[in-house]
């Protein structure tokens, strides 16, 4: 029930907005300026009801409505402040400072959330494919315990078996990995060519390896799918977390000067009658 009243709710929206969306280019070819002025003022009312829905993240007990509610206006809101903006620069190229840095704004503005709707679908289910659910800020905990297991093992190579092939192997290439989160782009676009380079390289070993050290080698083998999986979910759930540093600054950055912008305008308007 919930599902079919917020199907014919999106629906709904989206209705309303093409209307007036197609009201606003009928308008502009009988008065132009008109047009042009009611469409800033549009613009700024839309950008203030998109900075809104992060008030209304940071205060979820009021009640505003359910979050899904307000995140499907919110993209549906900002794909008609896209074409809002178009039509209210038409094809006019921006000159002065202030046009071209609102310009820039609204596409940064416009670009950041677009991605930001793209990894919102699609981050989260590459999530559940890969390692255990683990809770972001407890991931540098994770990797430094798991690091201390790896040091473990490879000193008890050195001190029972005699044999320093896994601590070499360690100093070569197990050390920087474990250093610190890895592969972040590889992450981002489901690459494991460095894990599977890694992997590679340690079986490579198991010829000059006793039977004991490969049975280190192969706990090895498991705590690096480990530490792997672990920059993967630090990969994806950091890039979920840390867009909207750049997404909200953005958008409060382009409320500010759209108002400065509409008052400026006004203001000339106003002078020149």
């Amino acid at each position: 029930m919930k599902f079919a009243l917020r199907h014919w709710g999106t629906i709904t929206i989206w209705s309303v907005l093409l209307l007036l969306l197609m009201g606003i280019y009928v308008a502009s070819v009988v008065s132009p300026y008109r047009t042009t002025y009611l469409s800033g003022w549009l613009l700024f009312g839309l950008i203030f009801t998109l900075v809104m829905y992060n008030f209304r993240k940071r205060f979820p007990f009021l009640p505003l409505g359910t979050s899904t509610d307000w995140l499907q206006f919110h993209v549906s809101a900002g794909l008609l402040a896209i074409g809002l903006f178009v039509l209210h620069i038409g094809l006019r190229v921006p000159d002065g400072p202030l046009d071209v840095t609102l310009t820039l704004l609204y596409a940064a503005g416009a670009g950041s959330g677009l991605v930001g709707f793209i990894l919102s679908r699609t981050l989260p289910r590459r999530l559940a494919t890969r390692g255990e659910e683990v809770i972001f800020e407890q991931i540098p905990v994770m990797r430094k315990r798991l690091r201390e297991n790896v040091e473990g093992i490879v000193e008890r190579t050195v001190s029972e078996d005699h044999s320093t092939t896994l601590a070499d192997f360690y100093d070569r290439r197990l050390a920087s990995f474990l250093d610190g989160p890895r592969n972040y782009w590889g992450h981002l676009f489901a690459s494991t060519r460095s894990r599977h380079a890694l992997l590679t390289d340690l079986g490579a070993l198991d010829r000059d390896l006793g039977e004991r050290e490969r049975e280190d080698a192969e706990e090895l083998r498991a705590l690096i799918r480990v530490k792997d999986d672990l920059d993967y979910q630090e990969a994806l759930q950091g890039t979920l977390k840390y867009w909207l540093f750049f997404h909200i600054p953005l958008a409060y950055s382009l409320l500010i000067l759209s108002l400065v912008h509409a008052i400026v305008v006004s203001a000339y308007t106003t002078g020149g009658q």
